[in-house]
């Protein structure tokens, strides 16, 4: 992207409280963020992150749906998780250091993203205390809400699960 405005401009083409999470979370991004930031169209079923890959990309889910995606010994593919609250993807990885993807994320249906490498994400967000206390508050609403469907279904007996 060239400016701010420029920017500003991809995000509120997102409807609703993606749109207005979007915003503050992006309210002092750094013109490093602004000029390293890539719009990409991305086919349904197409991969976006890879598991075991360098984690090298941030992306920012502009319209469309992503799920996580894993596959069995045999071959089948296992959709895990709707990522329809997850705006953001791929920066899990950097606030636990881990240096690869850990889920392969695919596109259930046509999607737009932006896609921001991810050191020049981090070196932002890390100094931008309105962003990380957001980016950590969704973090946390995410994993807590993974944390209860686990649970729930930790106790169930294999019938009920079925």
């Amino acid at each position: 992207m060239e400016t701010k405005q420029q920017f500003l401009e991809e995000i509120n083409k997102v409807k609703g409280s993606k749109r207005d999470y979007l915003n503050k979370l992006f309210q002092y991004v750094s013109e490093a963020v602004i000029r390293a930031a890539i719009h990409k169209n991305v086919k349904k079923d197409e991969f976006i992150i890879r598991a075991g890959e360098p984690c090298d990309t941030v992306y920012i889910i502009l319209k469309g749906d992503v799920v996580g995606v894993d596959y069995q010994k045999l071959g089948k593919v296992y959709y895990f998780m709707d990522f329809a609250k997850m705006y953001i993807v791929g920066d899990f990885e950097i606030f636990s250091e881990d240096t690869n993807y850990n889920v392969s994320i695919c596109a259930s249906k046509d999607s737009e993203l932006l896609a921001i490498p991810a050191s020049i994400y981090w070196k932002w967000i890390k100094h931008d205390e309105n962003a990380l206390l957001l980016r950590i508050k969704n973090i946390m609403t995410i994993l807590t809400s993974e944390k209860a469907s686990d649970r729930k279904y930790m106790f169930m007996s294999c019938k009920s699960v079925l």
